[in-house]
């Protein structure tokens, strides 16, 4: 029987502002983005992602879309 296959993803280890850099450009070029998304497209570490992503926020770099408003 066949058994479900989990893609296994080597990550980068790159300085902070090197992946502060290349998160700022995928979310530019690609306008609606989940964090992981960017994590598996640039093979970050997902915790990485999300506290560079927080920090471009507070910094007014990226917005947030809330979808679930009501």
């Amino acid at each position: 029987f066949n058994l479900p296959i989990i893609e296994e993803i080597t990550l980068r280890d790159i300085p902070y502002h090197q992946q502060k850099e290349e998160i700022i450009e995928y979310c530019k070029q690609n306008k609606r983005v989940f964090m992981s998304d960017i994590a598996n497209d640039l093979k970050l570490d997902l915790g990485d992602v999300y506290d560079i992503v927080n920090e471009l926020i507070d910094e007014g770099v990226l917005g947030v879309r809330d979808d679930n408003r009501l």
